[in-house]
């Protein structure tokens, strides 16, 4: 693996004010937090147009609580990015061109097209367990301080999320029946685990060289279909097959 340039928590926003650190460092911070943001933001969108049309009881509660996370979490990390020079919006332009990779295709089906129970469940285990990975993994180890920091509370604030997922998806089981819920897992399998974006990239180099990611695309995406695929056995579903280049598609 890279040796990272920078330590864990190295680096504070003063440091790239008074321009004592390099500027394409700033260009992949840039990035990277737009793009954390921006995912945040979709998830956020997802769970308030479930709160708008799910009338069950059982998941209205949670569905609330998730929304109000997601929506403070996603302005704490377009707030990182004021010191940097860029507000929401123009933060959300500068991806433009990456919204339509498959690693933005799990959140943006979230927010825009995900519709009922079934899809809230599978929407939450492609969105809370992938973000739960990327920022544990990933982002509370920043070489960017206020990135970690902002990891952490985001982390102390989400643990509930995962766990969420993962009864929903043995709920969903005695809800909708195994046959439904397998042909919704096959669904968004692919878009869930190509959330991760893709592995061995030249962004990720960066991001790794520079401490504001410690892991590969690649293993995290492996690490997730691990963990999933222990909760979809627990729940009696059949984890579908991928085919193993990116984008990961059924096998």
């Amino acid at each position: 693996m890279t040796a990272s340039r920078y330590a864990s928590l190295a680096i504070e926003a003063d440091d790239i004010a008074a321009g004592r650190v390099e500027p394409h460092y700033v260009k992949v911070l840039t990035r990277l937090l737009a793009a954390h943001a921006l995912a945040e933001k979709f998830t956020a969108i997802g769970y308030q147009r479930a709160l708008e049309t799910i009338d069950d009881a059982r998941l209205r509660p949670r569905i609330a609580q998730n929304y109000a996370e997601e929506r403070k979490h996603a302005r704490l990390v377009y707030q990182l990015l004021e010191p940097l020079g860029l507000q929401e919006a123009a933060a959300d332009r500068s991806l433009i061109a990456a919204l339509k990779a498959p690693s933005f295709v799990a959140p943006r089906y979230f927010a825009e097209h995900a519709e009922g129970p079934l899809d809230l469940v599978m929407g939450s285990v492609s969105l809370d367990m992938t973000g739960y990975l990327m920022i544990g993994v990933n982002y509370r180890e920043s070489s960017y301080a206020p990135h970690a920091r902002a990891a952490d509370l985001i982390l102390e604030e989400e643990a509930g999320h995962e766990d969420f997922a993962a009864s929903c998806l043995r709920d969903a089981v005695e809800w909708f029946g195994a046959e439904r819920v397998n042909g919704a897992l096959r669904a968004w399998l692919p878009r869930a685990v190509n959330f991760f974006g893709p592995p061995g990239s030249g962004f990720t180099f960066d991001c790794i060289r520079y401490g504001l990611k410690q892991r590969d695309n690649g293993e995290l995406a492996d690490l997730f279909l691990a963990m999933l695929e222990r909760r979809v056995v627990q729940a009696g579903l059949a984890m579908p097959a991928l085919t193993s280049g990116y984008p990961r598609t059924l096998g």
